[in-house]
């Protein structure tokens, strides 16, 4: 290997151990909403009880279905993440692998209540007002670990 790639692959490795550092310490929900433009584009590490969990389904196609399309074994879901400070929806993607239509999903990788420590991205898109207001925050899930109660 070429120096110039082991360089890449060592900034590579210390980039991806801040980032999971700084994810490590959880943040509560009304520090984030407080000053959700400090959180843009970051990771960081959430914790609380699931609740409200939505299942995200396409709407049924006009499109004749093939037997060999696929769905997702692990479907995009939603649920509400509480903590002592407040409360906040929580965005999970879709997860491979893609099987027949005809295999069925499996479930979230949370149940209502669980208490839940949460690896989320954090995305906030400007609102029409000023500062703050009217921004969307979003959080995407990337990682979700139960923790015992």
């Amino acid at each position: 290997m070429g120096i110039g790639k082991a360089i890449a692959l060592q900034t590579l490795a210390l980039i991806v151990t801040v980032s999971l550092s700084l994810a490590a310490e959880p943040v509560t929900i009304e520090k984030l909403q407080a000053d959700p433009q400090s959180y843009h584009l970051k990771m960081v590490t959430l914790r609380g009880a699931a609740h409200q969990i939505q299942i995200l389904t396409s709407p049924p196609s006009t499109l004749p279905r093939i037997d060999t399309q696929c769905l997702m074994v692990h479907p995009p879901y939603t649920f509400v993440l509480s903590d002592e400070t407040g409360f906040l929806q929580i965005t999970v993607r879709a997860r491979p692998p893609c099987v027949s239509q005809h295999s069925p999903a499996e479930p979230p990788d949370v149940a209502d209540g669980d208490t839940v420590s949460v690896d989320a991205q954090i995305t906030v898109t400007p609102g029409s007002g000023t500062g703050t207001a009217g921004a969307t925050l979003d959080v995407l899930a990337v990682n979700i670990q139960r923790v015992g109660n």
